[in-house]
C-alpha cells in the first residue's frame, strides 16, 4: 500500500476524497491547502498518497512517472512546441502511465475498504502528474467514482486510454491561462477529447494563475463535494 496522509472532517465522513500530487512533488508542499480543504468541506476523509518514485529531475522530491527518459530537453514546456507535439510526448510514457493508474486504483480500494464506503461517495483529485492520472485511472477504473478534478493536466497517453475506457465519472477541469509546465493551450485538445469520447467534463479556468492550485480552485471543488452530500 502506498503511504499516506489522513485527515478527517466531520464526526461520520461517508466520502473519500483522494488527492495525487504532482511531479517534482511531495505531500508536504500541500499544507496550506490541506487546511483550506479542512475548512471549507463539511464530510471527508481526505487522504493525500505519496509515490514511492523520486523524481528523476530531483531525488529530493517525488514521480509518479518518469519523464526525462521521454522528454530530456523539458520540449512539453516549451510555448514554441505544437499541442500535437506535447500530447505524442505524453504518449511515449503510456505504459509507465498506466501501471500507476492500476495503482492507484488499487489504492483507492484498499482506502474505500479501510474507511467503509464505496465508488459513489469517492472523488480522485489530482494536480499537474497527478491530474493526468487521475483521468486515467477514473476512465479505467470498473466501476463509476463520484467524480474527478483536474487541476493544471491533461489527457495523457491518450491513444491507450481511449482503448481501456471502462468507466465516465464527471471530470471537472481547472487551468491557470499562464500555465506554461503544462500548457494551457492543451486544455482544448483534452476537453474535445473527453467530449468525443462522451466523458462530462466541466471547465473553469483563471487568469494570470501560472502552475499552481489556487484557493478559488478548493473552494469550487469543496463546493460541488458539498452540495453531493
Amino acid at each position: 500500500m502506498l503511504p499516506y496522509t489522513l485527515h478527517k472532517v466531520g464526526e461520520k465522513p461517508q466520502n473519500l476524497l483522494i488527492f495525487l500530487h504532482g511531479y517534482n512533488d511531495s505531500v508536504a508542499s500541500y499544507s496550506d491547502k490541506i487546511a483550506l480543504f479542512c475548512d471549507k468541506l463539511k464530510s471527508a476523509y481526505l487522504i493525500f498518497p505519496e509515490s514511492a518514485q523520486p523524481c528523476d529531475r530531483n531525488s529530493a522530491h517525488l514521480q509518479w512517472f518518469g519523464m526525462l527518459k521521454y522528454d530530456p530537453d523539458n520540449k512539453r514546456r516549451q510555448p514554441q512546441t505544437s499541442t500535437k507535439e506535447i500530447f505524442a510526448i505524453y504518449e511515449k510514457a503510456a505504459d509507465d502511465i498506466q501501471k500507476q493508474a492500476a495503482n492507484i486504483n488499487l489504492f483507492i480500494s484498499q482506502m474505500q475498504q479501510r474507511y467503509q464506503t464505496d465508488d459513489a461517495h469517492t472523488y480522485l483529485m489530482g494536480f499537474s502528474q497527478g491530474a493526468m492520472l487521475t483521468i486515467y485511472a477514473a476512465l479505467t477504473r470498473s466501476t463509476c467514482l463520484a467524480g474527478g478534478f483536474v487541476l493544471s493536466g491533461l489527457v495523457a497517453a491518450e491513444k491507450s486510454l481511449q482503448k481501456q475506457i471502462c468507466s465516465r465519472p464527471p471530470l471537472y477541469l481547472f487551468h491557470g491561462e499562464d500555465d506554461l509546465k503544462v500548457q494551457y493551450k492543451t486544455l482544448q485538445h483534452s476537453v474535445l477529447w473527453l467530449k468525443e469520447n462522451n466523458v462530462p467534463a466541466c471547465v473553469k479556468t483563471y487568469q494570470r494563475l501560472a502552475h499552481k492550485v489556487c484557493e478559488e480552485e478548493i473552494i469550487s471543488i469543496a463546493e460541488i463535494i458539498n452540495k453531493r452530500i
